[in-house]
């Protein structure tokens, strides 16, 4: 699974202590309202590790998947914990 434009506020990615996660702000220029995105990780206590800015949903979709989806655990907020089972089984 990646994330996309579409699944971006709900889905992260995460290795040990830390989580990749894109967020947005505002564009720092007075003169320019457009949103700017960023991919940031964060450790154990939510304190920012790494982030890099993005003009666009789609470049950070694209940085967070090439850097952290082969290697790193993808978290979705919109899928239920496991409640119990064996580790391989979907059902749970």
């Amino acid at each position: 699974m990646k994330i996309t434009p579409e699944n971006w506020t709900f889905c992260s990615f995460s290795h040990e202590n830390l989580k990749a996660i894109i967020t947005f702000g505002a564009s720092p220029d007075i003169l320019d309202d457009s949103f700017v995105y960023y991919v940031t990780v964060l450790d154990e206590d939510n304190n920012e590790v790494f982030q890099k800015e993005f003009s666009t949903i789609e470049k950070a979709c694209e940085h967070i998947n090439a850097k952290y989806s082969n290697i790193w655990e993808v978290n979705d907020a919109t899928r239920p914990a496991k409640s119990g089972g064996c580790s391989t089984c979907v059902a749970h």
